[in-house]
């Protein structure tokens, strides 16, 4: 549990910068991802009588859960929260974050006041690495919640 010195010395900050890499940082879960994707794509081939069913499932698994896979760098300033990826950048600034939705892995910065279904595909997902109370009290500090 931090004390109000570790609160006051995030939300002092000008600015938050880390990497988040989840296959890096849970290689037990790693290996049993991995371990249940290979199975799940021979599965698909022996099933469907050719290999490429299982290259296609394999590639789809992957690209469904590249962020665990691959490392995102995180960047949080005065102006808002930008998140770099090997796809792109997204950018949200904090005027447009209505609302957080924190768990144990990350928070989602949503530009809605009340939970809604549409959260997911219009917020930004923050990946936490080592540093939950760090983020949270930051974002808190400039969104005002």
């Amino acid at each position: 549990m931090n004390n109000n010195s570790d609160v006051i010395e995030a939300a002092g900050k000008d600015t938050l910068e880390w990497l988040s890499w989840p296959m890096k940082e849970r290689p037990r879960a790693t290996a049993a991802l991995v371990v249940i994707m290979l199975v799940s794509a021979f599965a698909a081939s022996v099933m469907m009588g050719n290999i490429w069913w299982g290259v296609i499932g394999i590639a789809l698994l992957f690209l469904s859960m590249w962020s665990y896979f691959l490392p995102v760098e995180f960047i949080m300033d005065s102006k808002g929260v930008s998140k770099k990826s090997l796809f792109g950048t997204e950018v949200r600034k904090w005027r447009e974050i209505r609302s957080i939705v924190p768990d144990a892995n990350g928070v989602l910065l949503s530009p809605f006041k009340e939970p809604t279904r549409l959260a997911k595909f219009r917020g930004l997902g923050v990946q936490f690495s080592g540093n939950r109370e760090e983020v949270l009290e930051f974002i808190r500090a400039r969104i005002g919640s």
